[in-house]
């Protein structure tokens, strides 16, 4: 019996270092690349980190897209400088969110991590 034990706590250890970046099994992780002023959501490349989180959180929440939490907002994302409000700034948003919204993500025009 203990043997048993001690293989489902091997098991269960081994499943969880496979996981990326501590982001849970049920959730999928989805990226937007900034743009100047032409993104869906109320701010822009001139808001902190922190009210764009709050606003791209409250956009998918309004378009249904229920458990969304922003996880970070990089710069690793493509540059294009230019006057027009389509331009990516650089910056990346990174999103999770859970397994069953991931069509609503896609149609949003989120990109699958």
């Amino acid at each position: 019996m203990k043997y048993y034990l001690a293989f489902t706590i091997l098991l269960l250890l081994s499943l969880q270092s496979c996981q990326d970046d501590n982001i849970p099994l049920n959730q999928l992780e989805f990226y937007w690349d900034q743009t100047s002023c032409g993104d869906p959501w109320d701010a822009n490349s001139k808001n902190t980190d922190s009210e764009i989180k709050r606003a791209v959180e409250g956009y998918l929440n309004k378009e249904g897209v229920l458990g969304a939490k922003v996880i970070s907002i990089t710069n690793d994302g493509p540059l294009i400088v230019c006057a027009a409000c389509s331009c990516t700034t650089g910056n990346r948003i990174y999103v999770t969110i859970p397994l069953d919204q991931k069509g609503k993500m896609i149609a949003l025009g989120f990109q699958e991590a």
